[in-house]
Order: structure tokens, then sequence, then C-alpha cells
């Protein structure tokens, strides 16, 4: 029988139950594609690291990772990535190789051990082998190019990228524990070996500063005083300031102690400066004061790299940050000493027009009333400078009378005692250098002073 001679229902019928089973046939027979499969495992992927399965989401990460480069070999940051992650293999044998354990006394502690007759072991008699480890800065520099370069993530899919992004960071913070754990291993009290386990997060996080929690597990292996070397090593030895201040906080977050940035930057300024980095101490000071509000806060730090250059002799800039402060930071209430720092700055590069002019308008500006006394010093030393000679008497005379207790006196009494005496007027310069060493008697003035007084006493007894 044809469809011809059914009746309609019958064909309806026949309809209602061919076409389903087509359609099942259909989607039975039907294959995922690769790309499908492909987009399953990545979020299969970023699943199992979501739930820190590390060691299974490595696995299958290594293999996405392989699989990506063979089909994309030419694509730059597929490249770049793989460039990295055997950077830091590279670091890892490097450590794995040439870090050596401390030597101990095999028998020490051993009650009666004197008595036994055994030879000393072989540690006592010659020192412990050198580490033959290149210095960890040293490892850094030379491996830094790798991490520098911006990664691209053209040609790839948004689930590739967050792919990438995320199983690089799986890798490198098991190769930054691995390394961590084999210093630690090995002696977690050598300042020579722990910098080692410092040098891969630096790369990894170059560029990426805010990042420094997801380091906190390996910060966790040091002891609070391997925590400060590791500090001062990012700071001088590399100069990254950032890198410096996350390890300090973490240390004392594990001290259980208060962190504060502003003291923190103080401090490491001093470090800076005895290593002769006043370029460094600014940039540790500024990125502190950018996230300060309050402006005499920040006008405190400022002013402490202008002193930075200038415990490093270089006068010129230290005067050229005061001059930026009274310029971005006009209502300060540290105006006057700021003034008076920068024409201390300027005297000491022997501008000495510069200091009149600048002095002569400080003597006027009510924001340096605090500070008038080095004011007026300063602009006598200059007008002296100069040969305006009546000028420096009158300002002379001026800081004596207003400021007489104040230091910046000792130095005018001195000069005003020594041209008594060149011109023979002994009991006045006598008065004057009596004066000097009773008010001032730690001062460089006054020990000069005594030494003239020791040699008119000796005169006048001959």
């Amino acid at each position: 029988m044809t469809a011809r001679h059914l009746t309609p229902v019958a064909v309806l019928i026949l309809i209602l139950v061919l076409v389903p089973a087509s359609i099942r046939i259909v989607r039975w027979s039907r294959q995922s594609s690769p790309g499908e499969d492909a987009d399953l495992e990545y979020e299969q992927f970023m699943q199992t690291a979501h739930e820190n399965r590390r060691a299974e989401a490595l696995e299958l990460g290594n293999s996405l990772f392989k699989a990506l480069l063979e089909e994309k070999p030419e694509n730059p940051a597929l490249v770049l990535l793989a460039r990295r992650l055997s950077v830091a293999e590279e670091i890892g044998a490097l450590v794995a190789s040439g870090v050596r354990p401390s030597q101990r006394k095999l028998l020490e502690g051993i009650p009666g051990v004197a008595d036994l007759g055994l030879p000393s072991p072989a540690s006592a008699d010659r020192a412990a082998p050198a580490s033959l480890l290149p210095p960890a800065r040293k490892v850094y520099w030379t491996r830094l190019g790798a991490f520098t370069d911006r990664l691209i993530s053209e040609g790839l899919s948004t689930q590739q990228t967050a792919f990438c992004e995320r199983y690089y960071d799986f890798q490198m913070q098991d190769l930054i524990m691995e390394i961590g754990r084999r210093v630690v291993m090995a002696d977690p009290n050598s300042s020579e070996n722990i910098c080692h386990a410092l040098v891969l997060p630096l790369l990894h996080l170059y560029g990426r500063d805010d990042d420094w929690e997801q380091v906190e597990p390996l910060l966790a292996l040091f002891s609070p005083e391997m925590l400060n070397v590791l500090s001062t090593f990012a700071l001088l030895q590399i100069g990254r300031c950032q890198a410096a201040t996350a390890v300090a906080k973490y240390r004392a977050k594990a001290m259980n102690k208060e962190f504060s940035p502003a003291q923190w930057a103080s401090d490491a300024a001093d470090a800076c400066v005895a290593d002769h980095r006043p370029d460094l101490a600014e940039q540790l000071l500024r990125m502190i004061t950018a996230t300060i509000a309050d402006r005499d806060s920040v006008a405190q730090l400022q002013l402490r790299a202008a002193e930075s250059y200038a415990q490093c002799g270089d006068y010129d800039v230290a005067a050229q940050i005061c001059e930026r402060l009274l310029v971005d930071l006009p209502d300060t209430s540290l105006y006057g000493r700021i003034k008076a720092m920068r024409l201390g700055y300027l005297a000491r590069e022997d501008k000495v027009g510069q200091v009149i002019v600048e002095t002569g308008s400080a003597l006027q500006d009510p924001r340096c009333e605090s500070h008038l006394a080095q004011v007026l010093y300063l602009r006598w030393w200059a007008l002296r400078k100069t040969d305006r000679l009546e000028e420096a008497v009158q300002t002379a005379q001026r800081v004596l009378e207003q400021y007489p207790n104040n230091p910046c006196a000792a130095p005018v009494l001195l000069e005003r005692a020594i041209d008594a005496l060149a011109h023979q007027e002994y009991g006045r310069c006598r008065g004057l250098l009596v004066r000097l060493a009773g008010d001032f008697p730690n001062s460089e003035s006054a020990k000069r002073a005594r030494d003239i007084l020791a040699r008119l006493e000796g005169s006048a007894n001959e």
C-alpha cells in the first residue's frame, strides 16, 4: 500500500511517528567539533582553578597550553608566555643546583664529646663551601628582559586569553613556592640564599605591583628578620619601591604590628642615603605621598626627599625639590621651614645672588615668620660675601636683637668678635667670645671662640 492509498488520518499518524525518529537519528549521529571540546576544557580548567584544585588544574592547563601553542605557534602572547615560563624553570634549576645548606657541627650538644677521642667534624676545620649561585641581583637583571615586554592578546579569543592569564599565574606560583621551599630547607637564615627566593616573584610581578598578595604564601616561609632582608634587597638592589613596601607591610602583619607607610618610607630613605641613592629615596617617598591626603604630611615626606639629596651632597636638586614644594603647597604650615631649607641649599651651592633676592622676599612673607632667624642669618652671610658690609652690619644687628638665643646668632657673634680682634679691640672681642661660649657651648662657633680665648690668654701672660 502506498501513501496515496492511505486515509488522511493514517498519513498524519505516519508523519507523527517518523519525524521525531528522524530527528533523533540526526541528533545521535552529530559529532561535537574540536572547538567545542576545547571550550568545555577551558571552562573545566577555570572551574578547577577557582576551586583551587591546583594539581588537577595544572595537569589540564599544561595540556591545553601545549595544544594552543601547536595551534598558534607564532602568536606573540603565547610565545612570550612560553619564554617566561622557560626562564622561571631555568631559575628554579639554577637555585636547585647552586644553593648550599649551612654546615652544622655534627656532634654539637652531646655531653662528654670531648672525652671520646673522636676527630673533629670536617666542617669545623674548613669553611662551609661557598654558594655556587650567582648573586641574586645578577640573576634578576640578566633575565628581566623576558618580563618587560607587554603581553598583547591579539589572535586569541576572550576565553583563551582568560585561560592563559590564569594558567600562567598558577604555574608561576607553583615555581615560586618550589624555589622558596628549597631555599628554606637549605638554610632559612642565610641572607645570601633567601634573596634568590624573591627573584622570580619580582620578575613575575613586574608592572603588577598591586598583585603582591598572591606571593604571601612564599613570604610566610621566612622569619621577620629575613623578611627585612628581602625588603631591603627589593629596594636597594632592584629598585622596586612598591615590592619593598609590600614585603615590609606583610612583615608587620606577621608580627601583629601596625604598619605606617610614612614612617617606614622615612626609615627606608635613610637606608637609601646610606647606599648613596637619593633618587631612590625620592621615588619611594613620592610613592607614599601619593596615598596621603594631609598636605603637611606630604610636605614633611617631600622635605625628607630633599634632605636625602643634601646628605649625598647634591644641594642643587635639594633646592629644586623645595622650590616645587613652595609652588605646590603654598598653604602648608611648613612653608617657612621649606623656604629656609631652600635658602640653605642655595647657600651651599654658593648661589649668593639668589640668596639675597629670595631672603628679601621671605622677610616680607608672613608664612616665613617662624623661620626669620634663619632667613636673616643667610641674608647676612650673602651680604658679607658680596661686600655689602653696611647692610650686613644692619642685618647682623637684627639677628642679635630679635633672636639672641637662636643658634643662628652664634656665627654672627663669632664674626663680630673676629672683626673686633682685627681692629685690636681686645676687650670687646673677649666679651663677645665669652658670651658666645656661654650661650652656645656646643656650637662649632663656640669651639672656635674657646680657641681664640685661649690664645688671647696666652698672649696676655707672656
